[in-house]
């Protein structure tokens, strides 16, 4: 049982790597500096429907969002970020990728923080009843509902829209356009799981990776801990053992 210990001390460690490599929207790595931190934009707020799926549901919530319309020349295309599992980091709005492309085609910027995260929350608490309200069709009708939304507001009915998202919000991206496609253009999915698999054994290889980035020593622990595990799994002796050591 010493092997347990390193085990839970790994994980622990690759968690950590994890969160700092994911950040807000799904992205591996957000940007490191601001060119100018001046240029960061203040929150704003939309008021979303918090259950789609039922149309008599006339509850509502306040959901966060960033614009950034520095290069916007009418006409131009509308370029939705869609958040992931992770707050909205505002330097989104003035460093990656998506704004050098904004840059280029007078493109309107906006960003939208994925429900129950950041400082989006639909209920008073995470309970398993208001977890209800927390899946990918609830997410895409909230996009639906915004893009609906801003293109009246701003004026943008005839603008193209064009979504952008990384890992799942890659594939919110996706989905969002096969699903709602009068009313985005086409989608922008970096690194983006579209096709579901119940069996993901290629998201190890992420974590072996950041796991070696913790301990060169750390995977070889795990695999002889996991080893150690499935022995304890054959009597009920073992089940109380592991029932014990990981509470």
């Amino acid at each position: 049982m010493h092997l347990i210990l390193p085990l839970l001390l790994c994980l622990v460690g690759v968690s950590t790597v994890l969160s700092r490599r994911r950040r807000s929207n799904g992205y591996m790595y957000a940007p490191q500096q601001l060119s100018d931190a001046t240029h960061l934009l203040p929150a704003q707020w939309f008021t979303q429907i918090l259950d789609h799926s039922e149309p008599a549901d006339t509850r509502t919530w306040q959901q966060r969002y960033f614009t950034n319309d520095s290069f916007y020349e009418p006409g131009g295309p509308v370029f939705l970020m869609i958040g992931g599992e992770g707050p909205a980091d505002p330097i989104w709005m003035v460093e990656p990728y998506w704004v050098t492309y904004a840059q280029g085609l007078n493109a309107y910027m906006l960003f939208l923080e994925h429900r129950y995260y950041g400082m989006s929350h639909p209920t008073e608490d995470a309970s398993v009843d208001n977890l209800a309200y927390l899946s990918t069709e609830q997410a895409l009708g909230d996009l639906a509902n915004f893009v609906v939304s801003m293109k009246e507001s701003l004026g943008f009915e005839g603008n193209k829209w064009i979504a952008f998202g990384g890992s799942y919000p890659g594939a919110l991206a996706v989905w969002f356009r096969l699903k709602y496609p009068h009313l985005v253009h086409g989608s922008v999915a970096t690194s983006a799981p579209v096709e579901a698999v119940i069996n993901f054994k290629e998201y190890l290889e992420v974590v072996r990776d950041s796991l070696a980035t913790v301990s060169e020593d750390c995977n070889t622990q795990i695999k002889e801990a996991h080893q150690q595990l499935d022995l304890l799994l054959l009597d009920q002796t073992g089940w109380d053992t592991i029932t014990t050591e990981f509470r």
